[in-house]
């Protein structure tokens, strides 16, 4: 694996976040189910952080095996970020503008892990001779 510093992965996260946060207050605001607003925040994230984490963090080629497999490991982000955005929201009455960006903040290290899992993922299985 060809990686820079961890403060890239920061830097792309945090625009990651920002992007996610963005679509999940407009959609509230303009009256969506959370539902929508996830799977809208989810299709726009994947695409920009698989770019942005295969050319800056992790400097691999983009492909679409890459893509498919960063895709499928964002995917449970789906679910927490339904879950935890309900929590913060709806369970506990915060308003969208702090109840996003605290959900954002409980799913950090799981994106960190699928991220590195999906992108940088070993390219050979073949085994080494002793």
């Amino acid at each position: 694996m060809n990686m820079r510093a961890p403060s890239t992965y920061v830097i792309v996260a945090a625009l990651c976040l920002a992007l996610h946060n963005a679509v999940m207050i407009l959609s509230d605001r303009a009256g969506s189910p959370l539902w929508l607003a996830v799977l809208l925040s989810f299709g726009i994230v994947a695409a920009t952080g698989y770019a942005l984490h295969g050319v800056f963090t992790f400097r691999q080629p983009l492909a679409l095996p890459g893509f498919a497999r960063y895709v499928l490991a964002m995917s449970a982000n789906v679910p927490l970020a339904f879950i935890f955005t309900w929590f913060w929201r709806d369970w506990t009455g915060l308003a969208m503008p702090v109840a996003s960006p605290l959900a954002s903040i409980c799913m950090l290290a799981i994106n960190f892990a699928l991220s590195r899992w999906a992108i940088a993922a070993p390219k050979s299985t073949s085994v080494r001779n002793p």
